[in-house]
């Protein structure tokens, strides 16, 4: 039987069909307009700096409103000085391969990758197969710590785990919140426990520590009010 289409189904119509009657599109790297030629092309001057943003003009044509908060979120990043693009080094994308965070999904690619003192922010682009394709680029943070000299990855614990804990909470760092695994000890507990303090309210999010190195990644496709949230668990760690 034919169905109508809802609203949100014909807005989203509207402005895929606005996007496609446009003769430029939008360096995602940049911000910068260009045209179709140029981009099929490959070759175009970027008059813009790393600073550039999408106007509002442009991001209310993003076809979905998760499209359009994703870029309000790199907007802030692309015009902050305190972030500045930059790229992994070889040595940092081995460490990328070997975090249990990453290496849950069935692949995983990234983009816009900025520094800042302390780390970087990037966008993993995580996928996976399981009761049908899934993909979505979300928000994640890594920063340096103190050597901890070990390896451990903290999710939320499901509503089955914490009634187990209730009988037998076997975990290695104990949390309300958070379901710990062990990978390799550590005997520097004191400080891991004081930097799961700093999450112990905080939903949505994945925690890996290796070593001096501390991942932050949200679990829903990036929006500003992430960014700004790990900014602020981040300015009152204690590492």
């Amino acid at each position: 039987m034919f169905k109508p289409r809802t609203k949100k189904e014909k807005e989203y119509d509207r402005k895929l069909k606005e996007s496609l009657k446009d003769e430029y599109i939008i360096d995602p790297e940049t911000g910068a307009r260009i045209t179709l030629e140029q981009a099929e092309s490959g070759h175009w001057i970027a008059h813009d700096n790393e600073f550039k943003t999408i106007p509002e003009s442009e991001l209310d044509k993003l076809p979905t409103e998760g499209a359009k908060q994703a870029e309000i979120a790199l907007n802030y990043l692309r015009e902050s000085k305190d972030y500045r693009k930059t790229k992994f080094s070889k040595e940092q994308l081995s460490i990328l391969e070997e975090i249990k965070t990453l290496s849950n999904y069935d692949d995983w690619s990234y983009s816009d990758l900025y520094r800042f003192e302390g780390g970087v922010v990037f966008l993993p682009s995580v996928e996976l197969n399981i009761a049908g394709h899934y993909r979505e680029s979300h928000l994640m943070f890594w920063v340096k710590i103190n050597d901890i000299s070990g390896h451990y990855f903290f999710r939320e614990k499901s509503s089955s785990e914490k009634i187990f804990d209730l009988i037998r909470n076997d975990d290695e760092i104990k949390s309300d919140l958070y379901e710990c695994f062990t990978i390799k000890k550590s005997h520097n507990i004191i400080q891991i426990k004081r930097i799961l303090e700093s999450f112990e309210k905080e939903k949505g999010l994945e925690i890996e520590i290796i070593n001096n190195n501390l991942f932050i990644k949200t679990l829903k496709l990036v929006s500003l009010d992430d960014v700004i949230r790990v900014e602020q668990i981040l300015n009152n760690l204690n590492p």
